[in-house]
């Protein structure tokens, strides 16, 4: 009888389960890396059922994805505004930082960020597959779709077809608004369209996405999809209008006079298109037709979801939903984004990671935090050079976890910064708004002056960026 070899063979049987579960404890056996499925939908506010931010909002997939993940309650953007808000998440950088501030200026025009990695070309630098489509960077090709971050464009088309020429405009106000309101004179308009979902841009980027997502790959994917609606101008297909009867539409809450004791430079800022909506009577046919296309981009986000439960990466790849900034319908006599105002700010912001509990976290958090996130989450090496924090403590417990409060910037030098109850505004001009979301929601009352709120403005006001002279924004109103 070999002993020796007996003793060998019962250390192989016994003794290696061992050492690999001391490993798995210790951290030294790596798990399957992470892919990454990161949906962008632009100019979607909180009008989310599971954020319960308007009560006729049917938002089933986002709802579902919520359920599995975790949501950011109080997340924003770095502006209120599509390409300084997509800027700031995929180089990590925000706009007082990079100096883009507005929808014209191209990161890569800037000597010093010419070669700037962005988010998917850190991802493909440490071995991952990169693919894009639909709206991620400010256009879905061109220059300002940075093609150099992907390895693969797989759509460059965007929207809904627009529909016939004698059915565009009918709703009377097209050339009511004045000069610097031209881009409303183009693009306000919605209409039903009787065209199959699938004939959509918005159907064709989610169904090509999904069709990646289910394929077997090489190496770890990173797949971005970018849902256009619901961006102006809202057409969808007539299902989604349908879901939403018109004379069951809720209108936003509003009060009169609500820029009274705005500062200056804040009304500057504010669209003052929605008193010419509502005298024409479209207020609530707006809403409907805003509920419809964000009901339709939640019927694309669910087509990808799809792929990803039902596909052969499922148990491990995350998911990362945003939308770029919110949008106002009315609240505060704003009818559009380009404001610091909590309607105008809050966004959907979820993560769902692969045997996490679903979770929500009430502190306030930046979409800039997606770049480090992710670089954290998938156990990339560290990238120091990036701002924003990161937010797997978040993931693994919400209870413990904190970082501080948030910035967003509109046009140089116009600040707001929100830690999930309170809401401080500085304009570049001095003037200052202050709302405690715990008895005032609607942000109806400017505090800036109550002494009852003095400490708790300075310590908000100590996160605001220093003025940067080197930057200049053609589009602020200083400039125009």
């Amino acid at each position: 009888m070999n002993t020796g070899k007996n003793l060998f063979t019962l250390l192989l049987l016994v003794g290696l389960p061992l050492i690999f579960q001391a490993g798995l404890q210790a951290g030294q056996v790596q798990r399957q890396p992470y892919n990454v499925v990161l949906i962008a939908v632009d100019d979607l506010n909180d009008w989310v059922g599971s954020m319960g931010g308007h009560p006729n909002a049917i938002t089933p997939n986002i709802d579902r994805l919520v359920s599995q993940g975790t949501l950011f309650e109080h997340a924003y953007p770095a502006a209120p505004l599509c390409n300084p808000s997509r800027t700031a998440v995929f180089t990590g950088l925000r706009p007082s930082t990079s100096g883009i501030y507005c929808n014209h200026g191209w990161f890569r025009d800037k000597p010093e960020l010419a070669e700037w990695v962005t988010l998917p070309q850190y991802f493909e630098q440490h071995g991952y597959a990169t693919y894009g489509g639909g709206k991620l960077f400010h256009h879905a090709k061109g220059k300002m779709s940075d093609p150099v971050s992907w390895q693969s464009y797989y759509q460059d088309r965007v929207g809904t077809p627009n529909p016939p020429e004698d059915q565009r405009y009918r709703h009377g106000l097209r050339g009511a608004f004045d000069d610097a309101s031209w881009y409303f004179n183009k693009a306000l308009d919605w209409a039903p369209r009787d065209i199959p979902k699938e004939e959509t841009a918005d159907w064709q980027t989610a169904d090509r996405a999904a069709k990646i997502i289910n394929e077997k790959h090489d190496q770890p994917f990173f797949v971005g999809v970018g849902i256009f609606r619901p961006h102006l101008t809202w057409y969808a297909t007539r299902e989604f209008f349908d879901m939403h009867p018109l004379d069951g539409i809720e209108l936003p809450p509003h009060m009169e006079n609500d820029l009274t004791d705005v500062p200056p430079v804040g009304r500057r800022l504010a669209r003052h298109d929605f008193p010419i909506i509502r005298e024409a009577g479209k207020w609530k046919e707006g809403v409907r037709a805003y509920l419809a296309c964000g009901s339709f981009a939640d019927a694309c986000v669910g087509h990808v979801l799809q792929a990803v439960e039902g596909g052969p990466n499922k148990d491990n790849t995350v998911v990362v939903l945003w939308g770029d900034h919110g949008w106002n319908l009315g609240e505060k006599d704003h009818w559009a984004k380009y404001a610091l105002w909590e309607d105008t700010t809050r966004t959907p912001f979820v993560v769902y990671v692969p045997g996490n509990a679903p979770a929500r976290v009430g502190r306030a958090v930046s979409l800039v935090d997606i770049y480090r996130t992710l670089v954290d989450l998938c156990d990339l090496p560290e990238k120091g050079d990036i701002e924003g924090f990161s937010l797997v403590p978040f993931l693994e417990d919400p209870s413990t976890a904190s970082r501080n409060p948030v910035v967003t910037t509109h046009w140089k030098d116009n600040h707001a910064v929100a830690d999930g109850r309170y809401r401080y505004i500085h304009y570049r001009d001095g003037g200052e708004e202050f709302y405690d979301h715990a008895v005032d929601p609607n942000e109806w009352i400017n505090r800036a002056n109550d002494p009852g709120y003095a400490e708790v403005r300075k310590r908000l006001a100590g996160f605001i960026p220093a003025a940067n002279a080197e930057h200049w924004d053609p589009e602020s109103p200083d400039n125009m």
